[in-house]
């Protein structure tokens, strides 16, 4: 094996040519492995003659499986320098362990972990490899988490792929992070579960041609197979879901879907005609089959009934509503989803609070799902956890700035699949 580490003179160079030829105008920063602390060093520098607004992604390659590959002398330079200045930060178990002086033995302690690193700077941290038996069910899968500061902890388990070591696969996963979460920038549960799914695909992808050679009695692993994954890495198929894990919150009983959502009107492309029926009060309400497959998906209904969770419909927000209230009914099947539009009958209770009450259910237990400030307010006043759906015309986004746009509504979650609802589900 030949190379060469490369110390701060040789970074200098470069850069300071960037700099004369006024090309230090780049978008994003990624570095991973750093072989030298006069190195580390000039990455700092060069973060000084970046615009402020260069988003930078550290992969902070010291070691791995109890053992270091760099210079211990690294690891105060990234604790005092360099984390700071970071806006996600993607060590594996080790590496996380080395930063925060601390041992990672469970989920608990890895969420404990990631907030030891956020308060070192990062608002964003991935821990990208979790060996803890509780995280791999007893190394059946491997484990990822994404924290974010003051926010959720989520935990991404894959399957084990059998045929490695495989090299580069730190590599691969730091890219595509800077990737997918600049695509999902307000979703990024779903930019770690795109970031799986390239994985899995290119290591599947990699032991279907071989397993690597022996060179010198040492085993040399496979490259990977990176362009022939053109497609998927730039269409990955999720088929793993992140799953909530703090804060600790109960699978939902109830889930209140904003039928005016652009999401929804997407989805039903051949909704019949209401209908008109006389009910066992003798008033008039319409009845609305809605077909859930459409909505939800599959694999998130199926979910979604084996937990026992009721499905309910809102309308009432939007000027254009031609119905200002609906009543529910439980989820019955796979096809169809009814929906009962008929008038509140306590005039003190909000349109939140009075689907609550109509699915029978205290308001803390049902999660409400729309894409309207409206709706949204209202259900965080009332008790109820919030998703606010993504989507580039969303009404709960400030339309001052241009897209991809932060969110004016406060909510606890934000999707842009309603299948990703699975995220909430506890098995």
């Amino acid at each position: 094996v030949c190379g060469q580490k490369l110390d701060g003179d040789d970074l200098k160079a470069l850069v300071d040519g960037l700099a004369k030829n006024e090309v230090l105008d780049h978008t994003h920063l990624l570095t991973g492995y750093i072989g030298t602390v006069s190195f580390l060093h000039e990455v700092v520098r060069l973060l000084d003659m970046l615009p402020c607004s260069c988003r930078y992604i550290c992969d902070p390659v010291l070691g791995d499986n109890g053992k270091l590959y760099t210079s211990e002398a690294l690891v105060d330079v990234y604790r005092s320098k360099v984390l700071p200045r970071v806006a996600m930060l993607t060590p594996n178990q080790f590496e996380a362990e080395l930063l925060t002086r601390c041992t990672i033995g469970s989920v608990k302690e890895a969420a404990a972990a990631c907030d030891a690193l956020h308060e070192l700077g990062p608002p964003t941290v991935v821990l990208t490899t979790l060996d803890t038996p509780d995280a791999t069910c007893g190394g059946k899968s491997i484990a990822m988490m994404l924290s974010e500061r003051n926010g959720a902890k989520w935990l991404l388990q894959l399957p084990h792929i059998e045929g490695g070591p495989f090299t580069g696969t730190g590599d691969l996963t730091a890219a595509m992070l800077l990737a997918w979460t600049h695509k999902h920038p307000y979703e990024l549960p779903a930019a770690l579960e795109k970031v799986g799914a390239v994985l899995q695909n290119v290591l599947r992808e990699t032991i279907s041609v071989g397993r690597g050679r022996t060179m010198g009695g040492k085993v040399i692993p496979p490259e990977l197979r990176i362009i022939d994954c053109k497609s998927i890495i730039e269409e990955p198929p999720v088929k793993v879901r992140c799953h909530l894990v703090m804060p600790s919150r109960p699978t939902p009983q109830g889930i209140i879907l904003d039928v005016d959502s652009l999401v929804v009107k997407e989805s039903l492309h051949e909704l019949p005609e209401c209908s008109e029926q006389v009910g066992s009060s003798k008033k008039l309400f319409h009845e609305l089959n809605v077909p859930a497959l459409r909505i939800f998906g599959s694999a998130c209904l199926q979910r979604l009934k084996a937990h026992g969770v009721r499905i309910g419909f809102l309308q009432g927000h939007r000027s254009s509503a031609c119905v200002k209230s609906i009543a529910f009914s439980e989820l019955r099947d796979n096809v169809c989803v009814p929906i009962f539009t008929e008038a509140p009958q306590q005039k003190d209770l909000s349109l939140e609070q009075w689907c609550c009450k109509s699915l029978g259910l205290d308001p803390i237990a049902v999660v409400f799902i729309s894409d309207h400030a409206d709706t949204l307010k209202q259900a965080r006043a009332a008790g109820s956890s919030t998703v606010g759906l993504l989507h580039r015309h969303a009404q709960f986004w400030d339309s001052s700035s241009s897209p991809p746009r932060s969110p004016a509504v406060a909510t606890d979650f934000t999707l842009s699949d309603l299948d990703a609802l699975q995220r909430l589900i506890k098995e």
